[in-house]
């Protein structure tokens, strides 16, 4: 005998919020309310877009909803978020341990209703990230991007494992009255489940896309000496054992002709970085976007999986060659020493809080559509009483984006590379109960209107040349740019003519 399918959401709703204003009315708090129920398979991303035009979206969420996008395009799993029910925010070193404890009593007091057995990225989660430095951001370019900032979504969507769910949230106050109107929620529900695929250009050719780069004027946020001068006196402090090594990070600024599409940018990011972490933030109207080949720190009922991503080389142009590079990397003795800071570092970070970490001793190849890397897969299991953000406190920064020893690392990033890192960097995903993953928020841009502000950063070590630094940044900077090319050539159709060509050739 088949099992009947469980009704919709709109009709195991209203129970639910029966039993909520007993338990708020009983508390005296508020009490989160989460419904989820099956759909027919949509690209999160296209929802998004639906949700974020329509009138009971705009009813719910206003003008500028907090949003985000988050994908594993190899492994077809993403989730979209649209909407805050409720958002966690703190500076200072204890960001992480308040935001844990405030979400645990939201999670734990909440009411839900889950048919998906507890499926990953489905059901009550939150979604977000954290600023690099504690602080927070020191410059208005990074205003929306606070020192934490953790959101539950109004609704999501998730797909994974050939399935799509959607979970609906809302709050229940001590009054027993709702924070939004059910009626509008389901709504917004509606426009998953009645929604055609959205219809848009096909993807740009190469060509095309190099040709749009020509109108994308770009020009350093300091000049190109002033960072090697950076390099150079890094080497000189770990050459002094003042340092082991230190990360320094380049920002380069793009304009447009046009306001940059987030959403296309975002396609062309899937479509390009399979193997990557692809995510888009939007706060106000801005928007940190990027396709991390670096995860920080995953959590699946206890099993740990983290990575150790350091030492690049470019790709070649032939098969040949590519596999020359490869070769030379594996080899070469100042990128070993870089990686191996790292991997040392992450294992002694997990071992804090874990059990039987495990990390092979030699790291194998990661190699991605411009640049290879050294890497080593990491996993251990997380000890009871132990949650997904203490492992993101333990880890950031890693060595990979800070450097080591890390205090000392990040006097000295703070005293030499005179940039406002914000989110680029730092820690980006998401987490729910007892599951969630982190990525590290590399190959990234913020985006505002028509303009962008790449980052790239380099490991500094004892063998290293400013130049061939220099280089290995224009390498790790090229995704974005190229996906920044892609979305304006995806939306012009044609390749546009070449526009002043700015201080681009300095690079």
């Amino acid at each position: 005998m088949s099992i009947p399918a469980p009704a919709s959401a709109s009709a195991r709703l209203p129970p639910l919020l029966v039993e909520a204003r007993t338990r708020a009315r009983d508390s005296g708090i508020g009490v989160l309310v989460t419904v989820v129920e099956r759909v027919a398979t949509t690209d999160p991303l296209d929802a998004l877009e639906a949700w974020s035009t329509s009138a009971p979206g705009r009813e719910i969420a206003g003008a500028q909803p907090e949003r985000m996008y988050w994908t594993r395009p190899e492994e077809a799993f993403a989730i979209a978020g649209f909407g805050s029910v409720v958002a966690f925010g703190h500076r200072g070193a204890d960001r992480f341990a308040k935001i844990d404890g405030e979400w645990a009593a939201l999670r734990d007091a909440a009411v839900v209703d889950d048919p998906s057995g507890g499926a990953p990225g489905v059901g009550p989660l939150l979604m977000g990230g954290f600023a690099f430095e504690p602080g927070g951001p020191r410059t208005e370019r990074w205003r929306g991007f606070p020192a934490a900032r953790l959101f539950l979504p109004r609704i999501q969507l998730t797909v994974g494992a050939g399935a799509a769910w959607l979970t609906l949230n809302l709050l229940v106050g001590a009054d027993g009255e709702t924070d939004v109107d059910p009626t509008a929620l389901l709504a917004l529900r509606n426009r998953v489940a009645d929604a055609a695929p959205a219809k848009r250009r096909a993807t740009p050719s190469s060509a095309r896309a190099v040709a749009a780069a020509g109108v994308l004027i770009s020009a350093d946020a300091r000049p190109v000496w002033v960072w090697r001068d950076a390099v150079e006196a890094a080497v000189a402090a770990i050459r002094a054992d003042a340092l082991e090594k230190v990360v320094l990070a380049r920002e380069i600024r793009i304009a447009a002709p046009g306001d940059f599409d987030i959403a296309a940018i975002l396609r062309e990011l899937r479509a390009a970085h399979q193997a990557s972490y692809v995510f888009g933030v939007w706060h106000g109207g801005s928007a940190f976007v990027g396709a991390s080949p670096e995860l920080l720190v995953s959590v699946d009922v206890g099993e740990v999986h983290a990575s150790s991503l350091a030492g690049s080389v470019g790709r070649g142009n032939t098969a040949a060659a590519d596999a020359a590079l490869a070769r030379e990397l594996l080899a070469s003795g100042k990128d070993r020493v870089e990686h191996e800071i790292v991997r040392r570092a992450l294992c002694d970070g997990l071992s804090q809080l874990c059990d039987d970490v495990v990390a092979d001793e030699e790291p194998s190849l990661l190699s991605l559509p411009q640049v290879h890397h050294l890497y080593t897969d990491v996993r251990a299991r997380l000890r009871d009483g132990h949650t997904l953000l203490e492992l993101v406190e333990r880890l950031h920064p890693s060595p990979a984006v800070g450097g080591e020893p890390r205090e000392a690392a990040l006097d000295f990033i703070r005293e030499h590379e005179g940039l406002d890192r914000g989110w680029y960097a730092a820690p980006v995903g998401w987490l729910q109960r007892d599951r969630g993953e982190f990525a590290v928020a590399l190959r990234s841009a913020l985006v505002r209107g028509n303009e962008a502000a790449l980052f790239a950063g380099c490991g500094i070590v004892a063998d290293s040349d400013a130049d061939a630094e220099y280089a290995e940044s224009l390498l790790k900077l090229r995704p974005m740019e190229m996906a920044l090319a892609s979305a304006v050539a995806a939306r012009d159709g044609t390749p546009p003519k070449r526009a002043a060509a700015g201080d681009r050739a300095a690079r």
